[in-house]
């Protein structure tokens, strides 16, 4: 396997005068030879490196009004303007508008040409030259300010304090035009859509190539990606976003770094510490915020969640909160495909936290009813279209989730009456039933049912289910209600499991029917040749949540452990406190050390990681905070030990769960004797206290 280029260090060196000239340069030369910091011999309609090079010349357009420059084409997105960090906020209109980049000569246009792609070629990449992709046409055109500096610094920047919000400057609206939505296929890697970014670095190049083709929504747990946003529009804006850049970046290199034998966890943290540095001075310059300020919030905060840092994660989610509610209203952020996706990403990791601290949604209820409802709207506009179907389904996930949180929330602080509550928690209960009762039959479709296995592995005799089984799940257009439907069983878990501490009541009867059918459905989706990549990151947390309602023995708790060492072994690191609680669980303390036995399937990189996390950890500073670090919605009042079950037997659950349908293969289920573990009587005292420094110190050293 090739190593990917070393970062770039035959860099220009900055000028050593104290007192350095600005190197200017037109404002009349095109954009094309701007973003590739060449000098522009201003021939036009095409400049000579253009026409030399078959490179699409763009010149940027006099405007004589800001609406006019904000209605130049149908066809393009404005997701970013974001000024070179080292540029002073002070200077003048004409100093703004000018690129801050020394042009670089370029004697020998073929030449340099033919060594780049040779030098690539090394990499298994290639020069690719500017497309139209995603759900428009490929923005060309750059604002003059809007090419970042690229030149990285040799210094580590040291790790960011993100539990507080750094200062937003006012925010000046720009125009996302409206675009004519493109169905992209579920997985393609088509060069037809792909960027252009042969100018950047080598490095960057690379890890943007293997961003590209191996990094899918599922590695965000975002189910559903119709447009196939992440290899186009989202790597558009980096292109034209530095913090998002690095960001992206830095992802990539981390999910590189699981798959090689030489992965080094220096691989990617040069890179997520210049994503983080370049934000923080952008937000302590008042730079205004834009959608691409938001993306790479939330690449940041994904990485973070992938580190099993949630404290941090935390911080992220309140900046993006805040510059979001400052850009967009509930209405407004619906209007564009690419505010959809920041709204869902949010919202994701809004609810997430949500449900495993037992707070509210940082985001009000009217996002997510306005969020359903626009789905609604465009189902009924268009019938016949799929996508919409799928989104108003998800919609309805994240909407029912959010009110069940903000239901327990108020009756935790008693502010709703035992009646008042039970009538909304059996609204509840029967919208998460009418869920899978009343979905759409486009959304079951039998003819997308995968009936067989070919080239999976043979079942093992230590499983506790058959993944195998025909029919429970789908390929295709309907690939996602695989991961909707496993949600939806942990959100079923969750319910009935919260109001039965709530109201000092046994569980339901089918709890454990629906943790094995959950169980069922990830291993399907697991081992099913056709699964993308990300699938198994996509349903870990479902995953987890079921693994608590399984029989306490020896079977099921290896069954598990191995399931949750295959998640972590593919870079998302569990919390120090959920590795705790489920060596409790498993009554096994190596547990805290690895999932496995003598080390199976622990990587060295792993391991690497799992250090630098607790090294850099933050302590808990609000009560929302300790809430999440010890998931205190799902283990406050989870007794762990090997005391008397308190759960219905799985024999009385399969009855309930035959009539409704839920359990795939009731027969298998019938087998196993209980159920142990949930102590409605069991205090909140049992958290832990990490006591870890912020990391600040190894991210001096680095």
């Amino acid at each position: 396997m090739m190593n990917p280029p070393k970062p770039h260090r035959n860099r220009r060196k900055s000028n050593p005068n104290p007192d350095p000239t600005k190197h200017r340069r037109t404002r009349s030369g095109c954009y094309t030879c701007r973003s590739r910091r060449v000098k522009c011999d201003e021939t036009r309609p095409l400049c000579e490196r253009c026409k030399k090079g078959g490179r699409e010349c763009v010149y940027p357009e006099t405007s004589t009004s800001a609406k006019a420059s904000r209605s130049t084409s149908s066809s393009t997105l404005n997701l970013s303007s974001h000024e070179s960090p080292g540029s002073s906020s002070d200077e003048s209109e004409e100093d703004l508008s000018q690129e801050r980049l020394e042009a670089i000569p370029d004697e020998d246009e073929a030449s340099e040409d033919s060594a780049l792609n040779n030098d690539l070629s090394k990499y298994g990449m290639h020069q690719s030259s500017s497309t139209q992709f995603g759900v428009g046409q490929k923005s060309t055109v750059r604002h003059d300010s809007e090419t970042p500096s690229l030149i990285q610094d040799k210094g580590a920047s040291p790790t960011p304090s993100t539990e507080g919000s750094v200062g937003y400057g006012q925010y000046d609206t720009i125009a996302v035009l409206k675009t004519k939505k493109t169905r992209v296929p579920f997985s393609t890697n088509s060069d037809t859509l792909r960027s252009d970014w042969s100018h950047l670095p080598l490095d960057l190049q690379f890890y943007l190539t293997y961003f590209y083709e191996n990094v899918t929504h599922l590695h965000y747990s975002l189910k559903f990606d119709a447009a196939n946003f992440l290899q186009t529009t989202f790597l558009d804006a980096a292109l034209r976003n530095e913090p998002l850049l690095y960001a992206v970046v830095g992802f990539s290199a981390f999910q590189r770094t699981l798959h090689t034998t030489e992965g080094r966890i220096q691989d990617f943290l040069q890179y997520y510490n210049k994503a983080v540095s370049l934000l923080l001075t952008s937000l302590k310059r008042g730079e205004r915020h834009t959608n691409g300020t938001l993306l790479a919030i939330l690449q940041l905060a994904t990485v973070e969640e992938f580190l099993g840092d949630w404290m941090n994660l935390l911080g992220h989610q309140k900046a993006a909160f805040e510059i979001l509610t400052e850009l967009y209203t509930p209405e407004t952020v619906m209007e564009d495909p690419l505010t959809r996706v920041i709204l869902g990403w949010y919202m994701r990791f809004d609810v997430f936290a949500g449900l495993m601290g037992g707070f509210e949604t940082v985001l009000s209820r009217e996002w997510f009813s306005g969020s359903q409802e626009f789905f609604q709207d465009q189902v009924a506009k268009e019938p016949d279209v799929l996508d919409w179907k799928i989104e108003s389904a998800i919609a309805q996930h994240r909407l029912v989730a959010t009110d069940m949180s903000l239901l327990f929330v108020k009756r935790g602080k008693k502010e709703l009456s035992d009646q008042q509550f039970m009538t909304e928690n059996n609204a509840i209960a029967r919208r998460i039933e009418e869920w899978k009762t009343m979905m759409d039959p486009a959304l079951q479709d039998p003819r997308y049912l995968i009936n067989d296995f070919p080239g999976a592995r043979p079942l093992d005799p230590e499983d506790i289910v058959d993944p195998y089984m025909p029919g429970i799940i789908y390929h295709g257009p309907l690939w996602a209600m695989n991961v909707a439907m496993i949600d939806w069983y942990a959100i079923d878990m969750m319910h009935k499991y919260q109001t039965a501490l709530t109201m000092q009541t046994q569980p339901s009867a089918d709890l454990g029917a629906k943790a094995y059918a959950t169980c069922q459905l990830f291993e399907a989706v697991e081992f099913w040749p056709g699964s993308p990549p990300g699938t198994v990151l996509a349903c870990q947390a479902s995953l987890g949540i079921a693994c608590l309602f399984l029989p306490r023995d020896e079977t099921h708790s290896m069954w598990a452990r191995r399931k949750l060492a295959t998640i972590e072994s593919k870079g998302y690191i569990y919390p120090y406190t959920f590795r705790t609680k489920m060596a409790d669980l498993f009554q096994d303390r190596s547990c805290m050390h690895w999932w496995l036995p003598n080390d199976e399937n622990y990587p060295q990189i792993v391991r690497s990681i799992r250090k630098f996390v607790e090294e850099r950890t933050s302590p808990a500073k609000t009560e929302p905070a300790e809430d999440l670090r010890d998931m205190k919605a799902i283990f406050a009042s989870l007794k762990l030990d090997d005391g008397k079950p308190t759960l219905p037997s799985i024999e009385e659950g399969m009855t309930a769960a035959i009539h409704s349908g839920l359990a795939g293969r009731q027969e298998m289920y019938a087998e196993h004797k209980n159920l142990k573990g949930v102590d409605r009587h069991a205090g909140q005292e049992d958290s832990y206290q990490l006591g870890l420094d912020d990391g600040h110190e190894y991210w001096d050293r680095g």
